[in-house]
């Protein structure tokens, strides 16, 4: 029964990035919110449509609910992106510079709020070989490496070897990723988990597999000694 309530949960997350297309509500371009005092803050920068380079970018299905759900699971604070800013050439966190809202909403956070531990969720497409990449450029994005043999065991646990990778598909190496800024301008650890689309739909036939991630996650972060 708990898990069927997550799953809600989860799906009822998604309507609002789902709002306008995946381009959300207008009445805020992104929202933190702060569930509890462990220090960590997930990020989801794709949750609905971006822009990058003046051409609009897919949504990242599900980033968004998984992010916030996790974060009322946990006890921590959350970052996601809300609303698709139209009338600008680069509307993309990943890839902007400080001074675009959902950074300057992080740096504003971070002022009034210590963390420990940084996770920016990215979805990775479905035909990938990895259940999860784990981007920290070549381990210059983070300060203590055992969050990421802690995360690769559990998904080891639950799923298999060899199914998490690190930097395979993307290195979060750019000065405006969004983990190098924050790693380069806090010192705290960033991580940037690309999680394949299998493993983040929410339903149909991959439905389970996907919760069952969400669980791995939960496990891992709850887990964690700060």
């Amino acid at each position: 029964m708990q898990n069927e309530n997550i799953l809600s949960q989860i799906k009822k997350a998604e309507q609002k990035f789902k709002e306008n297309n995946y381009k959300g509500n207008s009445s805020c371009s992104c929202l933190v919110e702060k569930y509890g005092d462990l220090p960590i803050l997930l990020s989801a920068p794709h949750a609905v449509k971006q822009i990058r380079n003046g051409k609009i970018k897919a949504h990242e299905f599900y980033t968004g609910a998984i992010v916030e759900c996790l974060a009322k699971q946990i006890g921590c604070a959350c970052i996601t992106k809300q609303y698709l800013i139209e009338n600008t050439t680069n509307d993309d966190p990943n890839t902007d510079n400080a001074y675009c809202s959902y950074k300057t909403a992080i740096n504003q956070f971070l002022q009034a709020h210590k963390i420990t531990l940084f996770v920016d969720i990215h979805g990775l497409s479905s035909n990938r070989d990895s259940i999860i990449d784990i981007c920290i450029d070549n381990g210059k994005n983070v300060n203590d490496m055992t969050y990421i043999s802690a995360l690769q065991n559990c998904i080891e646990n639950k799923f298999g070897a060899n199914k998490s990778s690190i930097d395979k598909y993307f290195s979060a190496f750019s000065e405006n990723n969004m983990s190098k800024w924050l790693h380069s301008n806090f010192d705290v650890s960033a991580l940037e988990l690309e999680i394949n689309g299998a493993y983040r739909w929410f339903e149909g036939e991959t439905e389970k597999q996907s919760l069952d991630l969400f669980l791995c996650l939960e496990e891992w972060l709850k887990g964690l000694s700060f």
